[in-house]
């Protein structure tokens, strides 16, 4: 494994150089039909291996599986582990239902007459009889698994245009390759060949071509089950008899699917997002698992086990999580359910994560797949039970570059926490990513600010007309549009609408490896600062700060954007959300429109946009003060509606969830906030308090200005930012008015030490205040202040 370690330690010495990457090592191959029409069902075909390359592998010391059976999923030395564990009531149960799955009647031949025939139930009964035999030496068990697959093999029939197809077939190669592994020792040498070029056959019509593997290995089906589960289960079962198979599997997970993962598990996060993400990142779990049980363990950077903590801590009180991308989640599970994430199990048991425990059993997964829960699954990781001890803020660093502020753990559609995210988005991994660098969402006793927009409904699904114009898109989303009138925007070479927005990286063509995803241009921000504190449990104040003009067309020199969350510790308001926005246009005929989207038809008063959630049992209520542009530079306009809800530019994009009683946000309404006149650099600042509705008054946030900074008072806080966007180096001179004790942050300010001198009570001076993070809070009483750098 001294191989592996220095092929990580190289891994992590290119991701260095990302600003200087070299050309794609390789040409990859272009766009395939998911569906291999050509390719006749019932006919077996006999694979052709192409020499191995770089991109598989070649040249790498890839570790190999152990001469003896079982070693899929488990060893004959865990077999004791696995009786006991079976005992422990989180897994009770499990056995019991494998021995009842292992007694469903079946011979393995499916039905006939029909277009399609993969059986799940079969397919399970079959694994179940196979594990009995491994795990009891239940001899029936067995030898019955092995003519069920047999027959199994001989009538299955497959429909080309069943929708993502490639995962039945890879379930079928799946099963086959247990039944070989597990009941090896009762398959006869001809037998193991005529199973072997059946899973290769089958293999041949999986989207990823087998053996061409024409598929990427960061985003699309490619990085789902194809490899990570069914070709690299078949490549274990059968490498004593054909090394081919695990060889070209194994070679392409370390050479191209673990250096991208040591790029971005680090920042804690997934970027197929709030659904596509932990289903995808379940399979990443998978082959790290089957690596570890044949005595591989990490064959992945440890920061692994992090990978689910950015969907922990967007968890909403209502049991579902910030949207982030591609969403089904919501179309699928009914509201007031809690939103089960598939991978925490995984990753709690094979990292001995506690927290990530007490998430899975919330989940209510356990004990629904009796075979692999009892196989993965550790019940002795206990779940943490009491929260107070965990963070309320986590930055999830680049290559997201995201914050995430929490004001409590309590769960409930009453609780009184406050969720609050804050995005730059420092590179765009494209698939099911959207274009939404710069963005927030905000909850408290319902969603308040939110993404918008529909993943599938009544009017399509991926590629629709309301998916690449409106869904997708920066409009759907609380960023920024600077809308020039002659802007073209693609996806996938199909000019799509202008939204004013992000463009799509590489017109939205997806990276193929990390060579591919560091040779071309998809990053789409950079994080300047970012911080919280005092307190690092419990901190006052969140701070993010990130420049955005990447993500944007040359129409955008600079855009700066900076996020301040206070935990106001206030009972009738309990936080705030402050957006600092300064933006560059290249022209000042650019229309700048400052977005929020909610669910409920907001009022606009003056500057003050009220958003309630009342409905569905929310109580909750924001109230956004615009304070740049000023009153008489400033157009706020709403937008939305029934037949209005996803307008772009005077034409709406219609879309409808089909379950009436799904949990979908459903949000209709925006409002654009924009300056009245024509200027190439505007700021922009809002803040953003949330309160329960109809109770609870807002506090006054009232505009802070200097010479040099800007802000506002909420409260008993003061926060500031430097006008230009710039770090400050030079004396500020600031007026504290409000009786008592005001917390200042002052943002954009250049690292150093700092004296804070008030001029009218010398016992309210600050001598050496240290900024390592671009900013300084302080507690300040009434009277006049110098700021200097030392």
């Amino acid at each position: 494994m001294h191989n592996i370690k220095i092929l990580l330690t190289a891994v992590a010495f290119a991701i260095g150089l990302a600003a200087h990457a070299q050309k794609v090592l390789d040409a990859h191959p272009g766009y395939v039909d998911p569906y291999i029409h050509a390719i006749d069902t019932n006919k077996i075909v006999q694979v052709k291996y192409p020499p191995l390359t770089k991109r598989d592998g070649l040249g790498l010391d890839i570790p190999k599986p152990p001469h003896e059976h079982p070693r899929l999923y488990f060893r004959k030395s865990d077999i004791a582990k696995l009786k006991e564990n079976a005992a422990n009531p989180l897994l009770s149960g499990c056995l019991d239902s494998i021995r009842k799955q292992a007694l469903r009647p079946t011979d393995g031949k499916l039905k006939q007459g029909v277009r399609h025939n993969i059986d799940f139930k079969v397919l399970s009964a079959i694994e179940s009889k196979a594990f009995l035999y491994a795990f009891d030496h239940h001899v029936p068990s067995g030898e019955a698994a092995v003519v069920a697959i047999q027959n199994l093999n001989k009538t299955i029939i497959i429909d080309y245009n069943k929708a993502d197809v490639c995962r039945d077939i890879g379930n079928a190669i799946h099963t086959m390759a247990v039944v070989y592994d597990w009941c090896y020792d009762l398959i006869g040498d001809k037998e193991k060949k005529v199973l072997i070029t059946q899973m290769e056959s089958l293999a041949t019509k999986l989207e990823v071509v087998w053996p061409k593997l024409v598929q990427g290995s960061i985003v699309g089906h490619g990085v789902e089950a194809q490899l990570s589960r069914d070709m690299l289960s078949c490549g274990i079962a059968t490498y004593d008899e054909k090394p081919e198979i695990y060889n070209l599997v194994a070679g392409r997970i370390f050479a191209e699917f673990i250096p991208i993962r040591n790029l971005f598990y680090p920042a804690s996060y997934h970027h197929q997002g709030s659904a596509y993400g932990p289903y995808r990142f379940k399979y990443d779990l998978l082959f790290t698992l089957l690596f570890d049980r044949m005595g591989y363990p990490n064959v992945v950077s440890k920061s692994q086990a992090n990978v689910p903590y950015k969907w922990f801590y967007t968890r909403r009180p209502d049991g579902q999580v910030f949207r982030d991308g591609d969403d089904f989640n919501e179309l699928f599970i009914k509201f007031g359910d809690y939103w089960s994430m598939a991978s925490d199990a995984l990753t709690a048991s094979y990292f001995k994560d506690p927290v990530l425990m007490s998430a899975a059993i919330k989940g209510k997964l356990i004990g629904k797949d009796p075979l692999y829960d009892l196989l993965l699954i550790d019940p002795n990781v206990l779940p943490k039970e009491d929260m107070r001890s965990t963070p309320l803020t986590k930055y999830f660093k680049e290559p997201l570059g995201t914050m995430v502020a929490r004001t409590g753990w309590e769960a409930g559609i009453n609780s009184n926490a406050v969720v609050a995210e804050m995005k730059i988005g420092a590179y765009n991994f494209t698939n099911h990513q959207h274009l939404d660098a710069g963005s927030f969402q905000l909850y408290y006793k319902g969603p308040l600010a939110v993404n918008s927009g529909i993943y599938q409904g009544t009017t399509g699904a991926y590629g629709s007309a309301h998916f690449k114009n409106y869904y997708q898109r920066t409009i759907a989303h609380n960023s920024m549009l600077i809308y020039k009138s002659d802007e073209k925007f693609t996806w996938h070479d199909n000019e799509v609408v202008n939204d004013g927005g992000q463009q799509f990286p590489n017109g939205a063509a997806e990276p193929k490896n990390l060579s591919d995803f560091l040779a071309k241009d998809y990053k789409t921000g950079e994080v300047l600062a970012h911080a919280f504190g005092p307190d690092t449990i419990a901190p006052e104040y969140t701070y993010l700060k990130g420049e955005l003009a990447e993500a944007y067309s040359n129409k955008v020199k600079s855009f700066k954007r900076s996020f301040v969350f206070l935990n106001l510790k206030n009972i009738g308001v309990p936080a705030a959300l402050i957006v600092f926005d300064r933006v560059d246009a290249s022209d000042k005929s650019y229309k700048k429109s400052w977005l929020l989207h909610c669910v409920e038809e907001p009022v606009i008063q003056g500057n003050i946009t009220m958003v309630k959630r009342s409905d569905k049992g929310y109580n909750g209520q924001m109230i956004n003060t615009t304070l740049l542009p000023l009153i008489q530079n400033l157009s706020i306009q709403k937008v939305g509606g029934k037949g209005n809800e996803y307008n772009v530019n005077g034409k709406n994009f219609p879309q409808q969830i089909v379950a009436a009683n799904n949990s979908g946000d459903n949000a209709a309404w925006r409002i654009e906030i924009s300056p009245k006149d024509g200027n190439k650099v505007d700021n922009f600042l809002n803040v953003m308090q949330v309160m329960d509705y109809g109770n609870a008054k807002p506090l006054l946030a009232e505009r802070v200005e200097t010479d040099r900074f800007v802000g506002t008072t909420i409260g008993d806080r003061m926060v500031l930012f430097n006008k230009n966007g710039d770090l400050a180096a030079t004396a500020i001179n600031l007026k504290i008015t409000a009786k008592g004790t005001t917390k200042v942050l002052i943002a954009d300010l250049a690292k150093g030490n700092w004296s804070i001198k008030c001029l009218s009570n010398s016992k309210n001076s600050i001598n050496d205040l240290y900024n390592k993070d671009g900013l300084l809070y302080f507690n300040a009483g009434q009277g006049e202040y110098i700021i200097k750098r030392k």
